[in-house]
């Protein structure tokens, strides 16, 4: 789902040199046949703070959430998973933007045996508390939940651009693809 990032075009080549099929929806044309008809779910970033996007992403959330369907978010599409389902966050000190390497802290379906990831970051906000039965898999010096998951359900939230992280990055949209 397209929350109007700037990066949703690296999102879908990437999932095309992949070679996974995908479809792109604008946040404000997603329905309910087309949560229906996909198989897994990607929230994109966003470039504002919007209350339509945010209405809009709360409701897929919660129909993922709810019908066991995979879902992914990226960067504000982590935020808003967290947010929706009980979690918080906070304002970074100063806007994260460049390339870092994260510590993983615990395995993931996405991350395989890595110890670390390199990875590109763009964000002022992080966050800081995990909804209930969510575990935190990545973390940074200025960020405890760069990648997280629900204990038992396919959704994972990444603070970071997967799509502007080069072979990490291509390697977890992989493993997503995968499930």
């Amino acid at each position: 789902m397209d929350n109007l990032s700037p990066f949703t075009s690296d999102i879908r080549a990437c999932l095309d040199g992949l070679g996974v099929g995908h479809s792109h929806r604008k946040y404000s044309e997603v329905g309910q046949k087309d949560l229906e008809a996909c198989d897994k779910v990607i929230l994109s970033g966003r470039r504002k703070n919007s209350k339509e996007i945010n209405a809009a992403n709360s409701r897929i959330v919660r129909y993922c959430y709810e019908n066991g369907k995979p879902l992914l978010g990226i960067c504000y599409g982590a935020e808003i998973i967290a947010l929706t389902l009980g979690g918080s966050l906070r304002r970074m000190p100063s806007h994260v933007q460049g390339y870092f390497t994260l510590a993983v802290t615990e395995r993931s379906d996405l991350t395989e045996n890595s110890r670390e990831l390199q990875v590109y970051e763009s964000h002022r906000y992080c966050v800081a508390r995990l909804p209930e039965n969510f575990k935190s898999q990545a973390s940074s010096e200025g960020c405890a939940h760069e990648m997280f998951s629900h204990a038992s359900k396919k959704i994972f939230g990444t603070q970071f651009h997967p799509e502007k992280s080069g072979r990490d990055g291509i390697a977890l949209l992989k493993a997503f693809s995968m499930l």
